[in-house]
């Protein structure tokens, strides 16, 4: 039997409780699955996550910890020795044994002597006329890709989109910042508390890279994701910081964005930067990429 450390952030989510409700339902009663939450209610606590030994939680009213990085830091502080850690967001639902299934592709890749950090964006799930959940039909696993576009000129953060992985691939150019399932050794790679929304998933590849992690794609889908409509209204059940806190936001995605420029122009290692099993120049050289030039170098 295994242990499975599951970080969760949440910003005024209602998703969330039935989110890790799906997990243990889902998840294949042989392994130990344990949570970390950091949950930013805005106003009046009225989110339903379930008590129990295994879900720890911590609660802050907005606009106190605000930002992914913030509170994917504050989760984090609850890992204790777990085999694995999974990275997800607070509105996921989850495929039948999907602990054991993530396990035994972690093993699987181990075994040709990578470092895996498995990451894809999830497929989509709903809700329908009733209000039950529907799944994504999608059964294959995209390829995240880096476009060329105008806004990567503008800042550090390059356009990320999920494809149809038409070659095959096996290694990821950038993670989803949702799905990253690893070693217990991602608990010690801290989330950068500076770091709000944007950014996150590119600083977060940079990161795993430069510590010696091989950024793999799972080898089928597992987890699903909501992904926001605000049209979808009361079926989202999903708040927006930057709506609330429009303000507070705006001046912590400046923040961000200057952690994010130092870290990839002044390449600094230490906590919450860079690790030195490899550089950021072999980063640049295994994804296509170059952050002096702002270019996609190689595109598929």
């Amino acid at each position: 039997m295994a242990s499975i450390f599951v970080q969760i952030p949440s910003y005024h989510d209602y998703e969330i409780g039935r989110t890790i409700k799906d997990a243990i339902k889902k998840s294949s009663g042989m392994h130990v699955i344990n949570f970390g939450v950091h949950l930013t209610y805005y106003k009046n606590n009225d989110i339903d996550i379930p008590v129990a030994d295994n879900i720890n939680v911590i609660y802050s009213e907005a606009p106190d910890n605000i930002g992914l990085g913030l509170s994917r830091h504050i989760a984090n502080e609850f890992y204790s020795g777990e085999d694995y850690y999974l990275q997800v967001d607070s509105h996921m639902r989850f495929a039948q044994n999907w602990d054991d299934v993530l396990i035994k592709n972690y093993l699987k890749y181990k075994s040709m002597g990578t470092n895996p950090a498995i990451s894809s964006y999830p497929a989509s799930y709903g809700y329908d006329e009733f209000n039950r959940t529907t799944l994504s039909t999608q059964l294959s696993v995209p390829y995240t890709d880096f476009i060329q576009d105008l806004s990567f000129q503008g800042s550090y953060v390059p356009h990320q989109r999920a494809v149809t992985n038409m070659e095959n691939n096996v290694f990821s150019r950038s993670v989803a910042g949702g799905s990253i399932f690893t070693s217990g050794d991602l608990a010690s790679i801290k989330p950068n508390t500076k770091i709000f929304f944007w950014g996150e998933e590119i600083l977060t590849a940079l990161r795993l890279y430069t510590h010696g992690f091989d950024i793999m794609l799972p080898e089928s889908q597992s987890i699903y994701h909501l992904y926001y409509d605000a049209d979808k209204g009361y079926k989202n059940l999903r708040r927006q910081v930057s709506s609330d806190f429009p303000k507070e936001s705006e001046d912590l995605e400046k923040i961000s964005r200057e952690e994010l420029k130092r870290i990839i122009v002044d390449k600094p290692i230490g906590d919450q930067e860079l690790g030195s099993a490899r550089s950021l120049e072999e980063y640049e050289l295994f994804a296509g990429i170059s952050f002096i030039d702002k270019k996609i170098v190689k595109v598929l």
